[in-house]
């Protein structure tokens, strides 16, 4: 099937087509911006959300044990456990439900985006991976930096952070299939779902079909039931 002939995917130039290793091509429509940072903005919420949650458990942990007159080393060892706890659930959100859920998120289901292969192929675990730890770098290390406590930043290496981040931010508008650096590094973009539309039934063409005598007496008695 080809993209002029598809009737899922409106002719715009956002319309890619993407040839499969068996030489088929599929016609997509890449997402929009927008609708990439409402998903995103989506993700980060929940994830935060869940961090939260594992922040709040862990404090009535150490509190706890706190009273019952715990040593330093055991507030250290769950103080350590929580801050990985929390460190796996923001890095691995993103990557667990692109695995499972075949390239999206709470956040991208939500919006009707998804992630596929550049190439045509499977997305690989390894793609999605790549794409997401990227996000580290793009995003969340330089964010960190500039929302520590305590941080003492001159006001030039915050403005370099600053514009680190507003850099990766903008790349998905100054390239044709709207990129950011981990789709990049890993082979991949992020298209529309496409909506499956489906056919009028055969039998709301028919409704209005009258049946002659003489059709009618060619039935007999188990097909008049069944008429």
């Amino acid at each position: 099937m080809t993209a002029e002939m598809s009737p899922l995917i409106r002719p715009t130039a956002r319309r890619r087509d993407i040839v499969t290793p068996e030489g088929v091509s599929l016609p997509f429509e890449l997402a929009e911006i927008g609708d990439r940072a409402a998903a995103f903005a989506t993700d980060l919420f929940i994830s935060i959300l869940a961090t939260f949650a594992i922040y709040l458990v862990g404090f009535f942990v150490i509190i706890r044990g706190m009273l019952r007159g715990s040593d330093g080393i055991g507030f250290a060892a769950a103080a350590s456990i929580i801050l990985f706890m929390a460190f796996v659930v923001r890095n691995l959100y993103f990557i667990h439900f692109e695995l499972a859920w075949q390239g999206a998120t709470p956040g991208k289901r939500a919006v009707g985006i998804r992630v596929v292969d550049r190439n045509g192929g499977p997305l690989l675990p390894m793609a999605v991976i790549a794409r997401n730890l990227t996000r580290e770098f793009e995003f969340f290390i330089p964010l960190g930096l500039l929302t520590s406590f305590g941080q003492t930043n001159t006001p030039w290496e915050k403005l370099a952070l600053a514009g680190w981040m507003l850099l990766f931010s903008m790349l998905p508008f100054f390239n044709r299939d709207r990129l950011r650096a981990g789709d990049m590094i890993a082979g991949t973009m992020v298209i529309r779902m496409p909506r499956r539309v489906l056919l009028p039934d055969l039998i709301e063409d028919s409704i209005h079909y009258v049946f002659r005598d003489r059709q009618l007496e060619a039935y007999g008695a188990f097909e008049l039931q069944v008429l």
